[in-house]
């Protein structure tokens, strides 16, 4: 079964990218060629396109029904262009899945074209050619015909011009970050802080033992010689009918108001004084 362009009349080729190559295979075919290379392929002479890694290659048949095999080449990346590539791709996330749908953004182009690369011949000289015919050294019409049925298929899907480059859509997929997800991430800071915290509770605890009941349990073992209820007019007013000032501590601590010292002593300076900046700008 043969393939009929779209195209009937005019231009082959209405993305930027497929009329970027056509241009740039024209400037190879020559005009003559262009021409009756064109007719035929609207004639329906292509009977099959096969791109593969560095060619894209068919069967053209002769208006006396002889058929040759033609092919061009168009080089695939070199190690070096290759990783150059990739990290422009892995920088934008949405272009495999758009390359698939039939575009290939322009600014990709140019940001590879900062390399000096381009998914795009860059030039006529870094297309090549053959053809099973005898029209050597051609160009021939069948290689001609060919690169307007190839111009169509990139047309409608760019992903062809990866192929030739040597380059899959999964290739251009960025590796799977190790870090979690930004949510989990700020839930760790907030749970270092809190870790944090604690460790600066039990730094100012009695001795540094890190026992919060140290201070609390000597407040009472200093409580129980005593007597339980005050009587007269020194009986406290406070509805706790304790002092507030021998108010026994609590035991926690105000980041906003801690000695950023005591946490350094845990944590390290660098780390306390973020977090001393944290609480108190937030406070």
């Amino acid at each position: 079964m043969s393939i009929t362009l779209r195209s009937r009349r005019g231009q082959v080729g209405e993305g930027w990218h497929a009329v970027a190559l056509r241009d740039g295979a024209e400037r190879l075919l020559g005009p003559a060629r262009v021409r009756r290379g064109r007719a035929d392929a609207r004639a329906g002479r292509v009977q099959w396109l096969d791109v593969a890694e560095g060619v894209a290659r068919g069967d053209v048949r002769d208006p006396d029904g002889a058929l040759h095999q033609a092919r061009l080449e168009l080089p695939a990346f070199r190690p070096d262009d290759r990783r150059a590539v990739l990290a422009v791709a892995h920088a934008h996330p949405e272009l495999p899945a758009r390359l698939a749908a039939g575009e290939y953004p322009q600014r990709i182009e140019a940001e590879l074209a900062v390399s000096e690369i381009s998914l795009l011949p860059r030039d006529a000289s870094e297309l090549s050619h053959d053809c099973s015919c005898l029209d050597w050294p051609g160009p021939c019409r069948h290689v001609s015909a060919l690169l307007y049925v190839l111009v169509e298929a990139v047309d409608e899907h760019p992903v062809h011009l990866l192929t030739l480059r040597g380059l899959t859509l999964a290739d251009l997929v960025p590796p799977r970050a190790t870090a979690q997800e930004p949510g989990a991430a700020e839930s760790r800071g907030r749970a270092g802080a809190a870790t944090v915290a604690s460790a600066a509770t039990a730094a100012e605890s009695p001795e540094g033992t890190g026992d919060p009941d140290g201070a609390q349990g000597q407040e009472r073992a200093a409580g129980a010689d005593g007597p339980e209820t005050l009587d007269g007019p020194d009986a406290p007013d406070g509805p706790d009918g304790a002092d507030e000032e021998h108010r026994a501590p609590t035991g926690l601590v105000d980041p906003a108001r801690a000695d950023p010292s005591h946490l350094a002593a845990v944590v390290g300076e660098e780390a306390a004084a973020l977090l001393h900046r944290f609480y108190t700008s937030s406070s």
